[in-house]
């Protein structure tokens, strides 16, 4: 914690009385490309996010540290064959996606991206490629305890997850499904590492899967619902896993919460919502959620939703529109903090690309 500790005095500027009614802020440069997909890091003192260059069909990976200057962008390193030292030079059109950070003592974040041969790997922040094969891998999750990374896999010719020892980096990944008529894709951990909650995709639709107990490949299906389940996100005390939805409409995916150990039945919170790029949103005391509405005539809001009352629902004075993509984190000034994709603030006469907007949440 002791590194996070120069970056309080950013955050606690931005948290001032006059920052705060001022709503959110942006803290990435303005570009020709949509800037998506914040993630916090796990000690909430940086914030990756890609920039999505649509014509060029090019994504970017870029990390924000509060009071660093310009956010960094994440350039994959392509080692050669012939020597350790040959070939550190990456692709210049590529794509780099997926963030998902480690524990914060490790401080660095796995993400996939595409290579000179157009094949996906996954890749350490800063460091080489991890277990590389040709065809694609993605979808990276890194465990909380840092002693795992669960990715999905096309190496066999179908979408499998597949488990990296953290501390074996180089011991061949070991495959966790073996499918034959589904991909298994959007992995993510529980706090404690003991559970790995999926989505099973296949021609009947997408379901949620959990291993309660990895070793033993022992697993269970959420829920028995017919249509998309899809991106599931365990709250910070374990004890709940949020997903979206679409099986009551088709046209809409609203926002469930289910006990995670499945002694209970799913909970709606929201209906029509945005669908976030890293799932639902927790608030880190696990009471609630941060969503977007789906409401192009409101500009897609935002709102917070707690778990002991889901029928009321807080608007957020974000000051932004068209807003998508978020993450909530606990800040290291104590605070909550929000980071959000979005067309621009509401006074705006020109919102062109969305950037990557932050804001203190109400305590």
């Amino acid at each position: 914690m002791a590194a996070a500790l120069p970056l309080l005095l950013p955050l606690l500027l931005l948290a001032s009385p006059s920052a705060l009614a001022a709503g959110a802020r942006p803290v990435t440069p303005v570009t020709e490309g949509n800037c998506q997909a914040p993630s916090w890091s796990r000690n909430g003192a940086r914030l990756a996010y890609e920039v999505n260059y649509h014509q060029r069909k090019v994504i970017e990976l870029y990390v924000y540290t509060p009071g660093a200057g310009e956010p960094r962008k994440v350039q994959p390193i392509q080692r050669g064959t012939s020597a350790i030292t040959a070939g550190f030079s990456g692709p210049t059109e590529s794509v780099a996606h997926e963030a998902s950070w480690g524990p914060a003592y490790i401080d660095r974040f796995v993400y996939s991206a595409s290579n000179a041969s157009k094949d996906y790997n996954l890749y350490i922040d800063q460091a080489g490629a991890i277990a590389p094969a040709p065809g694609t891998d993605g979808g990276p999750a890194w465990s909380p305890d840092g002693r795992s990374i669960a990715f999905t896999s096309a190496r066999t010719g179908q979408g499998d997850l597949y488990l990296i020892d953290a501390h074996q980096i180089d011991a061949p990944p070991r495959q966790l499904t073996t499918e034959d008529r589904s991909s298994e894709l959007d992995a993510a951990w529980s706090p404690d590492g003991s559970r790995l909650a999926y989505v099973g995709h296949s021609d009947d639709g997408d379901s949620l899967w959990v291993f309660d107990d990895l070793q033993a490949g022992t697993r269970r299906r959420v829920v028995p619902w017919s249509h998309t389940q899809t991106r599931p996100a365990f709250s910070p005390d374990g004890h709940w896993l949020a997903f979206y939805s679409n099986h009551v409409d088709p046209t809409r995916f609203d926002l469930y919460a289910t006990p995670a150990d499945g002694s209970g039945s799913p909970a709606l919170l929201a209906e029509g919502v945005v669908m976030s790029a890293n799932g639902p949103a927790w608030t880190p005391d696990s009471q609630g959620l941060v969503y977007v509405q789906d409401d192009d005539a409101a500009f897609d809001p935002v709102f917070q939703v707690d778990l002991a009352r889901p029928a009321a629902h807080r608007a957020l004075a974000t000051g932004t529109v068209g807003n998508g993509d978020l993450d909530v984190t606990l800040g290291t000034d104590g605070h909550t903090w929000l980071a959000v994709s979005a067309q621009g603030r509401v006074e705006d006469t020109v919102r062109d690309f969305k950037r990557i907007y932050v804001m203190q949440l109400p305590d």
